[in-house]
C-alpha cells in the first residue's frame, strides 16, 4: 500500500508539473487579425526560449473576460487579452477622444498614480498587467453612410454594456443599445439595431459588414487591449521566465504594430468592394459633442486633480 500511495503521489506530482508548464492564453480576436499572429508570436517566443508550452484560444473560445479573469483565480487560465484590464481606473483611459494611442496609456501608467493602479489591479484580481495588445481605433457602422455626425441621429447602434460607450453615442445623437457581443450580427442583419462600433479588424472579422451600408472613420474611442497574466502563476516563475515572458509580450506587441496597418488597408479595400462606402466624417464635431462624457466620467472616476494631468498626458 506504500509503495502504491508513493507512485499515486508521483502521479500528482508530476501532473501538476504539466499543468504548471502550459500557459493558456484566451483572447478575442480570430485566427488571421493581427492580434492573433501576435499571440501566436508570443507563444514562438516562449516556447523556443523555454520548458513553457502556450496554448492559444481566440474568439472568446473560454467566455467572457469576467469568466476568464475567474478562471484565473482558480488558476486554470493564465493569461488574458481584453478590452478589460480589470481595474476601473484604468479602463476609463478609454473615455472618447482622450487618449491618442498607446504610448499615453503607458505614460498615465508610469505616473505615481497609475503604479499605484497596477498595485490595486493586483491585489484586487489577483492578476498583473504584462503589457498591451495593440487594436485600431474604434469606428462606427451603420445601415447608412455616415457623412456626418447628424447622420448618426436617432440610429439604434448597438453599444458594449459599459457607460462610457453608451454615453459617448447618445452624446453623438445616436440611441444607444447595450447588447452582449454575441447578438450583435444577427441584430444587425434583422434590423434590431441599425449599427454598431469596433475597430475596423472586429468589423471585418465579424463580418458585420455585409449588413451594414456605411463606416465611418471618426476614431472616437483609442483602446488598446490590456495583457494581464495570474500573479498566483508569475509569482511561480524563475526571474528568467518572467524576464523571458516580458520579452515575448514585447515581442507580440512589435508584431502587432507591423502587420496591422496592412491588415487595416486591406479589410477596408475588401468592404468597399462588397459595396461599403467608407467615409471620413469631420472629427471636430465629434470631438466637440463628447467634452461632456469626458469631463463627468473622468472626474468622476479619478477626481478633478488626475483627471487633468491625464488629459494633458492625452494630447501628448
Amino acid at each position: 500500500m506504500k509503495m502504491k500511495a508513493l507512485a499515486l503521489s508521483a502521479v500528482l506530482l508530476a501532473t501538476a508539473s504539466a499543468q504548471a508548464d502550459e500557459i493558456r492564453y484566451a483572447l478575442w480576436a480570430q485566427p488571421g487579425e493581427a492580434q492573433y499572429e501576435g499571440a501566436q508570436e508570443f507563444k514562438r517566443v516562449v516556447e523556443e526560449n523555454s520548458d513553457h508550452t502556450v496554448t492559444i484560444f481566440p474568439g472568446d473560445q473560454l467566455g467572457t473576460p469576467r469568466e476568464v479573469y475567474a478562471q484565473m483565480a482558480l488558476g486554470s487560465t493564465q493569461m488574458l487579452a481584453s478590452g478589460d484590464p480589470g481595474l476601473k481606473e484604468i479602463e476609463y483611459l478609454a473615455l472618447p477622444y482622450l487618449m491618442n494611442g498607446i504610448d499615453n496609456y503607458k505614460k498615465v501608467l508610469d505616473t505615481d498614480f497609475g503604479k499605484e493602479w497596477n498595485e490595486r489591479l493586483t491585489a484586487e484580481r489577483q492578476v498583473r498587467m504584462l503589457g498591451f495588445m495593440p487594436r485600431s481605433p474604434r469606428q462606427i457602422s451603420a445601415n447608412v453612410v455616415i457623412n456626418s455626425m447628424d447622420d448618426l441621429s436617432g440610429l439604434k447602434l448597438r453599444a458594449p454594456e459599459r457607460d462610457y460607450y453608451v454615453e459617448s453615442l447618445r452624446a453623438l445623437g445616436a440611441n444607444p443599445t447595450p447588447m452582449a457581443f454575441a447578438e450583435v450580427y444577427t441584430a444587425l442583419q434583422t434590423g434590431i439595431v441599425d449599427g454598431q462600433e469596433n475597430p475596423i479588424e472586429t468589423i471585418y472579422a465579424q463580418k458585420f459588414y455585409e449588413v451594414q451600408k456605411g463606416v465611418a472613420m471618426v476614431d472616437y474611442i483609442n483602446k488598446p487591449a490590456y495583457v494581464v497574466i495570474s500573479d498566483q502563476f508569475w509569482q511561480g516563475l524563475s526571474e528568467e521566465d518572467q524576464a523571458l515572458l516580458q520579452k515575448a509580450n514585447d515581442a507580440s506587441t512589435a508584431k502587432v504594430n507591423e502587420l496591422m496597418p496592412d491588415q487595416t488597408k486591406k479589410y477596408i479595400a475588401e468592404m468597399e468592394a462588397a459595396g461599403v462606402t467608407v467615409t471620413h466624417p469631420d472629427k471636430t464635431p465629434f470631438m466637440e459633442a463628447t467634452q461632456s462624457v469626458r469631463d463627468n466620467l473622468g472626474k468622476g472616476v479619478w477626481g478633478e486633480d488626475i483627471y487633468k494631468q491625464i488629459v494633458e498626458i492625452g494630447k501628448e
